[in-house]
């Protein structure tokens, strides 16, 4: 199976897009700047937020599940000249790119998730937006 975070990865660091760096994180804690240095920005971050399982109806047999796959992109900004930080182009930008998109052919396409501000300190800003996707396993895909 395809991973669905590199995907993402892959699609945001195409063609000219507005931000300036893209990564796979597994830890909040890697946006802290005191922590990892300075980070170019507009700069985007990905990572599976969490995976849901609904059960297998079909009763007998090999399991079959549907998968809800929630991935998270993190923008962060910072202002530049002393204007006020304006996330909602990149926001934009970051939905024209993934909503309704697909990664591989087993990931349905992306719908919108919810989102929110993670953090706002001096000159700095990280948003939080959400995308779903779902997907099916098969026990058989594992082996007998």
């Amino acid at each position: 199976m395809e991973d669905v975070v590199a995907l993402t990865v892959a699609r945001l660091k195409e063609g000219n897009p507005p931000w300036k760096d893209v990564s796979e994180i597994d830890a909040l804690s890697q946006l802290d700047v005191k922590k990892t240095g300075t980070t170019r920005t507009p700069a985007l971050y990905v990572f599976l937020v969490g995976e849901t399982p609904a059960p297998d109806v079909r009763g007998s047999g090999a399991y079959l599940q549907s998968l809800t796959a929630t991935v998270g992109v993190v923008i962060v900004d910072t202002s530049r000249n002393g204007k006020p930080i304006d996330l909602q182009p990149l926001r934009q930008a970051l939905r024209q790119r993934l909503f309704g998109w697909s990664g591989a052919e087993e990931f349905e396409p992306y719908w919108l998730g919810g989102g929110r501000l993670l953090t706002i300190e001096s000159g700095r800003a990280s948003w939080l937006d959400n995308f779903v996707t779902e997907y099916t396993e098969d026990q058989n895909a594992y082996g007998p």
